[in-house]
């Protein structure tokens, strides 16, 4: 370790008693620091805002926001345990008017569910209008997007039928008669029109949502019950959502309500994808029309071998698989490297997706 590194780790430490100048990344830590321990000694804590409010305190859930960001996850379980267990942070979160102030946000969302095992039932109405407002706000973004690229997906008819002039294709008509174009009359003679025939009237295709429950998927666990309530009001598709740590839970029957799943969702705990994967497998009916989309970090805790072999067993069955560590409108995402390499190499395609490039994705696979 570098004198550098020792005097930023001691200047983290000693706060801003101690003379050393910080980047951009510990200055973001030492605020959070701060906030927790630079005011032991003091009566109240630097964001209680009982009995008068100082100008630019941080809100409890603001500064449990900013230390899950700001640190490894083992370090800020730390911290959070210390503001929650012996500092008063508990109480503040309670606090059904300090919450009702809150404006309803991402951040302020993933805070709650990060902690709504601690949380009164009293403050179950305020979570609600929180997870409404927010779930609504995305899904008011994303939903006209996501629809019109299905709408725009269509599938040549081979064989032609009256059809409305709109569901022409035109591009292989004009190439299919080509032929009998006439260079002495200048006169292009329409033997036969080919068609458009839209995904409504397709054999629908299964697509099965296979979401981590792991603290760091916290924004595309929401991303993902938005899109799924979408994608649920689209014909062409059957969806089914499974949520997993060591263990899957069925949430298709919730899927058209992200406030359903939200409430039910159970965050932390270990990770097994390939369990997950196991048993996504053994619900799927119709291999030649599933496509299955796992959303994780990777982090795997369960067997490796088992992920791998699953995978690789999907594949054979004719199965499409995506995988994604991150679904959100920023793709900022950190998963095992290791695991998504060896995914790659089985050819399991791994990315960082939009919502929107997510459904363009499954419309072109569909469109095949």
């Amino acid at each position: 370790m570098t004198n550098h590194d020792l005097s930023r780790r001691w200047r983290l430490i000693l706060g801003g008693r101690f003379p050393q100048q910080l980047n951009a990344d510990d200055t973001y830590k030492d605020e959070c620091l701060d906030a927790l321990y630079g005011r032991e000694f003091q009566a109240r804590m630097p964001w209680n805002h009982i009995g008068g409010r100082q100008s630019g305190a941080p809100c409890p859930v603001d500064w449990l926001n900013k230390v899950r960001k700001a640190f490894p996850k083992a370090t800020a379980d730390i911290l959070q345990r210390h503001g929650l267990d012996h500092y008063g942070l508990t109480e503040l979160l309670m606090d059904k008017e300090l919450l009702r102030q809150q404006k309803p946000n991402m951040a302020l969302l993933e805070t709650l569910l990060a902690y709504k095992d601690k949380l009164p039932e009293s403050l179950s109405p305020e979570i609600e209008r929180i997870i409404n407002t927010v779930c609504d706000e995305l899904e008011q973004v994303l939903s006209q997007p996501v629809r019109s690229i299905f709408s725009r997906q269509r599938i040549p008819l081979t064989q032609s039928r009256p059809m409305p002039l709109s569901y022409t294709d035109w591009q292989r008509t004009i190439s299919r008669n080509l032929k009998h174009y006439q260079p002495d009359s200048d006169t292009f003679i329409l033997e036969r029109p080919f068609f458009y025939q839209t995904q409504n009237n397709q054999i629908p295709w299964d697509i099965y949502l296979v979401i981590d429950q792991s603290g760091s998927m916290l924004n595309a666990l929401i991303h993902a019950s938005v899109i799924a309530a979408i994608f649920c009001r689209l014909p062409m598709l059957n969806v089914r959502l499974y949520l997993f740590d060591t263990r899957v839970v069925d949430f298709t029957e919730q899927a058209d309500s992200p406030l359903n799943v939200l409430l039910n969702v159970q965050m932390g705990g270990g990770t097994d994808i390939g369990g997950a994967l196991a048993f996504t497998h053994s619900q799927i009916e119709q291999p030649q029309r599933a496509i299955v989309v796992l959303v994780s970090d990777f982090a795997e805790g369960g067997s490796p071998h088992l992920l791998y072999q699953t995978v690789e067993k999907m594949q054979q069955d004719g199965i499409i698989l995506l995988g994604l560590t991150a679904l959100d409108q920023h793709g900022n995402a950190q998963y095992n490297n290791y695991v998504t390499e060896r995914l790659l190499a089985k050819g399991m395609p791994i990315a960082s997706m939009t919502p929107e490039n997510l459904s363009q994705w499954i419309a072109e696979v569909i469109k095949k």
